[in-house]
């Protein structure tokens, strides 16, 4: 009990030295008046929120198959034709239609209801020129399809006039040959119905030379018979290469009449059609349109093609 009391006095002691040297604080703090803290200022501050941009959408383009062909070479260039202000016309009201303007479609052209076009129309060439002759009753002649294996040179044979002559080909040479034979026989081939002589002076000299003559008939190309003469390089026959083209609508035939008489009936689908005349100096053919149902006749005129 003594021993707290000891204690209890030392501490009593200290606090009376502290109150001592710390007197005028303590004074100093009591006289103060006692204020309340200020509140604490908040600081607001207002941010403005910008609303986020939207990215832009990246819109994929079509993917478009790489043709492997080669570009095709640049079209010329075609000048676009002026327009002069004078050839426009203003339309007047909605609806209507300038002037000399139509948009109605025009009917296609009629077609020829003749129906037939010459598609050639030209002289045969002769096969046979005449090159040499022994009296009046004998001829030599070239005959120009045919080169001889021997000589290199044109094929050659002698005729009798008035005689009829068949063809025969050799069977190993395939050189032609000719052989009489009768006016009975369906494959004569060549007949020299005529021969004269005749003294005229040429053309690119004052000597007169007698000149050859001959009428031949070449029964395989058909048509009448035609002169060839000693002077003639390239003679002609009197017959035609004569070809036509026969139109029904889309759809065309054609039709070969290289040695048929006048008057051979050709055509077809109820159509028939005749040669009556040929002009070959002006180019023209006439020919006769049969309708096989009405029997109806129709003549025209047709032009050959245009020589070159």
């Amino acid at each position: 009990m003594i021993k707290k009391l000891f204690i209890a006095g030392g501490l009593i002691w200290f606090a009376f030295l502290a109150i001592l040297v710390f007197r005028e604080q303590i004074v100093e703090f009591l006289s103060q008046p006692k204020t309340e803290p200020e509140p604490e200022t908040v600081q607001v501050i207002v941010q403005e929120v910008v609303p986020p941009v939207p990215k832009p959408v990246e819109i994929k383009k079509p993917q478009t198959e790489s043709i492997p062909f080669a570009p095709l070479p640049d079209a010329p260039v075609v000048p676009m034709p002026t327009v002069v202000a004078d050839e426009v016309k203003e339309v007047k009201a909605v609806g209507e239609k300038p002037e000399g303007l139509s948009t109605e479609k025009k009917p296609p052209a009629p077609e020829d209801p003749f129906g037939l076009i010459c598609t050639k129309f030209e002289k045969i060439p002769s096969r046979f020129r005449l090159v040499s002759w022994e009296g009046t009753k004998k001829v030599e002649i070239e005959d120009l399809s045919k080169v001889d294996s021997l000589t290199k040179k044109y094929a050659r044979f002698w005729l009798n006039l008035r005689v009829p002559y068949k063809e025969f080909i050799h069977p190993t040479s395939k050189d032609s040959f000719f052989k009489p034979t009768t006016m009975n026989d369906p494959n004569k081939r060549l007949i020299a119905q005529s021969f004269e002589i005749k003294n005229e002076a040429l053309a690119y000299t004052a000597r007169i030379n007698p000149i050859g003559y001959l009428i031949l008939r070449d029964f395989k190309i058909g048509g009448p018979p035609y002169q060839v003469t000693s002077e003639m390089g390239k003679p002609l026959t009197s017959s035609y290469y004569l070809n036509f083209e026969q139109n029904m609508g889309p759809q065309k035939f054609f039709h070969d009449l290289t040695g048929k008489r006048n008057g051979y009936p050709f055509g077809g689908w109820n159509v028939e059609y005749r040669v009556v005349k040929v002009n070959f100096n002006q180019n023209q053919i006439t020919v006769l349109r049969k309708d096989l149902k009405d029997g109806r006749v129709i003549k025209k005129e047709l032009n050959g093609p245009s020589p070159l």
